[in-house]
């Protein structure tokens, strides 16, 4: 049945969401200058950053252009690749899959052949567990966290913004990332700042074989970020969860209407106050559908695409399973508590049932339908 006003009215409520080149244009350059001035100022204080740090890499929400409102939240992956890294063992973690550990032995024997590296190697051994051999996701984390305050205080803790605002920086640790909170009279711009350490799927064969075959031509580089593990089989210290945000990227880009519907459920869950249902389980959801549906599919009508992903996403909180993508062994939904699950459950079934109703109702009106939808003022 044509859906009458309502895909109208969703037309209506994209444009809303939609952020212009010229208000994205004002908060990338000025991201970036912070972002340079962070990054440079770590490497000045600390040789052994400045020789491992290869670039940052925007993942989540900004490279697939989803974000609402105001473009002001990033989230970077600082890229870090250990000289003669092919030696670094990197082995699935027997108690939390989509986890590996990250084993240094060979590496450190490689590394003291060098002189070049003592450096390198003295700041490794700080790194590791007391036999020398696995990382150790906090004493990474210590180490990054007093890099960038040195930083901070040798390269000061204010930066002019590209239109010539003066912005105070504040920094602080949270989860696996370190956030920069930058604010100045007009705007405020927050970074999330990841490690990832690099591997090329050479090194870890078994993440190509077991998980994602398919993908063996676009994987040509892995990333191991240190995300806190939790549950009953949690492995506190040395897990480190696997990334790969370039093909997560590219898959999303490949059509516009999948990123309109990911804008619109990120503004529905505001306003059902689901503020614990991630940009990343959307993401994730996506990811499974772009696996099971024909391309065709997404060439659909928004709505028709919004009413599918409702109900999905309801059917993955009714079921409490979440499966992360890059490996069907972990429930990503375990990092939520039962009645968050629940709660969420029943939220998406309730709005799915109602919206799936709009299309066959003549007489809906605009301001009807943007009361599921939190949008900009």
């Amino acid at each position: 049945m044509a859906p009458g006003n309502y895909e109208k009215y969703l037309a209506k409520i994209v444009k809303k969401l939609t952020i212009s080149d010229e208000d994205r244009a004002v908060y990338v350059k000025d991201f970036e200058i912070i972002r340079d001035h962070i990054l440079t100022a770590m490497c000045e204080v600390d040789h052994v950053f400045d020789t491992i740090y290869k670039g940052p890499i925007l993942f989540d929400n900004y490279p697939n252009n989803v974000h609402i409102k105001y473009p002001n939240k990033f989230d970077v992956i600082f890229k870090l690749s250990i000289p003669c890294s092919s030696y670094i063992e990197v082995d699935e973690d027997d108690e939390r899959p989509g986890f590996v550990n990250l084993n240094f032995q060979k590496l450190m024997r490689k590394l003291s052949e060098y002189d070049d590296y003592d450096d390198i190697y003295n700041r490794l051994l700080e790194l590791l567990d007391r036999n020398g051999n696995l990382l150790c996701r906090s004493n990474l984390q210590n180490w990054l966290k007093n890099v960038i305050k040195e930083g901070l205080e040798n390269c000061g803790d204010f930066v002019r913004g590209n239109w010539g605002d003066l912005y105070t920086l504040i920094y602080t640790s949270r989860g696996f990332a370190h956030n920069i909170y930058a604010k100045c009279s007009n705007r405020v711009i927050s970074i999330d700042f990841v490690p990832g350490l690099s591997f090329d799927i050479g090194t870890a064969d078994w993440i190509d074989v077991r998980h994602c075959r398919k993908y063996r031509n676009k994987c040509e580089e892995w990333y191991a970020v240190p995300k806190p593990t939790n549950g009953l089989k949690a492995t506190r210290r040395y897990a480190f969860m696997i990334r790969n945000p370039k093909v997560e990227y590219d898959l999303l880009l490949e059509n516009q209407n999948l990123n309109i519907v990911f804008r619109i459920l990120k503004s529905l869950r505001n306003a059902y106050g689901m503020h614990r249902l991630t940009s990343y389980f959307i993401t994730t959801a996506l990811l499974w559908e772009i696996e099971l549906q024909n391309k065709i599919f997404w060439d659909n009508p928004i709505y028709i695409i919004l009413e599918h992903m409702l109900e999905t996403l309801a059917r993955h909180f009714g079921d409490g399973c979440l499966l992360f993508f890059w490996n069907r062994d972990l429930n990503l939904l375990e990092y939520l508590h039962d009645d968050e699950i629940e709660d969420y459950a029943a939220k998406l079934k309730k709005v799915h049932n109602t919206l799936r109703q709009y299309k066959t109702e003549p007489n809906l009106s605009y301001k009807r339908c943007k009361t599921h939808f939190q949008l900009p003022c």
